[in-house]
C-alpha cells in the first residue's frame, strides 16, 4: 500500500502542476478532495484523506484559517500567492 500510495501521491501532485492548480486559489478541503477524486479515480473518502494529509505534510499544500474554515493552497514552488484584487470599478470608453 505504501508504494501505490506515493505513486497516487505523485500522480495528484503532477496532475496538479499540469492543471496549474496554484492559480486557482485557496479552497476548502472539499474542493481539493473532488479534485483528488477525478484524478485518481477513487471515492473512498478516507484514501482521499490520507492522500491529502500526505501532500500536506510533504508541504504541497498550505493551510489558512478564515474564521472557522482551513483553506488551502497548491504550492509546492514556494511562492507568495498574491489574492486578486477587484476594483469594482468598471468603465466604458
Amino acid at each position: 500500500m505504501i508504494a501505490k500510495k506515493k505513486e497516487l501521491v505523485n500522480l495528484v501532485i503532477l496532475s496538479f502542476k499540469y492543471e496549474n492548480a496554484f492559480n486557482l486559489g485557496y479552497l476548502n478541503f472539499r474542493e481539493w478532495s473532488n479534485k483528488i477524486k477525478i484524478i485518481t479515480d477513487i471515492d473512498k473518502y478516507n484514501v482521499v484523506r490520507i492522500l491529502f494529509n500526505e501532500l500536506i505534510k510533504d508541504k504541497i499544500f498550505e493551510k489558512k484559517k478564515v474564521k472557522r474554515t482551513v483553506l488551502y493552497l497548491f504550492n509546492p514552488y514556494k511562492r507568495e500567492y498574491k489574492e486578486p484584487v477587484c476594483s469594482g470599478v468598471v468603465s466604458f470608453d
